[in-house]
């Protein structure tokens, strides 16, 4: 219970840090509703599966840039308000701190996902047909939930970096196009597949198409049910693979006392 009083605490206290900053609506909501929009506009009469890769398109910018500005940004933030040292010496491990933050910034991806649904659907008036819509939403659900695990892992690995800024600014566009959100990663080297299947969201945005789209078959053979056990077992691959690396920066930091220092 401590524990999760205090991921509840660090999810309320990133929500409010949200929602105190406005210049964060621009890369998280406005940017990804825009490149949604700009997708729609390429079709003259946008099809169900151009209107699917739209959202899933503007929604997967919005829930990866949230989740990886929350580790990219969650102990370098700290650094500069000066409360590194309150985190480290509060009874709680730091993964459940870092986690709050995490899945706050992964919530935002899906509102900003419903909200370029509903745009799509208004200005466009091209509803998106979903085949099954209780799976469509398991689905959308699970792959926020796999971004967020995959977000922990790159956030325990830039605990113990000073260019966690750089590095979060280069990872964002290669996660949108690895994970095939905008176009098939079949169309992609083949070089690339390997590192696109090693992406827990990748197999959870194949299983959205598949519960989208009435006969699709152009994924990767194994249906929506496989698709799910794939993202399941890389995800969890990804906490397992946090935690140890959560203890041990863990103990890098509280036997060198640096983090504080740039």
């Amino acid at each position: 219970m401590p524990r999760l009083r205090a991921a509840t605490a660090s999810f309320r206290h990133q929500a409010s840090m949200f929602l105190a900053e406005p210049q964060w609506l621009i890369p998280n909501i406005i940017a990804p509703f825009v490149l949604a929009m700009v997708v729609l506009m390429l079709y003259r009469e946008p099809s169900p599966e151009a209107v699917l890769y739209a959202v899933l398109g503007g929604g997967m910018m919005g829930m990866w840039g949230n989740t990886l500005y929350a580790s990219g940004y969650s102990i370098q933030s700290d650094r500069w308000w000066g409360t590194v040292d309150a985190i480290f010496s509060a009874p709680s491990p730091l993964i459940w701190i870092i986690g709050g933050r995490t899945v706050w910034n992964a919530f935002i991806g899906i509102v900003n996902g419903l909200f370029v649904l509903v745009a799509a659907m208004l200005i466009f008036r091209t509803p998106l047909e979903v085949a099954n819509f209780p799976m469509f939403l398991l689905a959308f659900v699970l792959t926020l939930l796999s971004l967020a695990a995959l977000g922990m892992l790159f956030s325990a690995a830039f605990v113990l970096t000073r260019s966690a800024q750089v590095l979060t600014n280069g990872l964002e566009f290669p996660i949108y196009v690895g994970t095939g959100s905008m176009f098939p990663i079949f169309l992609l080297p083949y070089w690339t597949h390997p590192l696109s299947l090693s992406l827990a969201p990748t197999w959870g945005i194949d299983a959205i198409r598949y519960s989208a789209l009435a006969g699709y078959a152009q994924g990767f053979r194994i249906g929506y049910w496989g698709d799910m056990l794939a993202m399941a077992a890389l995800s969890l691959l990804y906490l397992v693979i946090s935690i140890w690396l959560f203890k041990a920066v863990d103990r890098r930091a509280r036997r060198t006392a640096d983090l504080m220092r740039y």
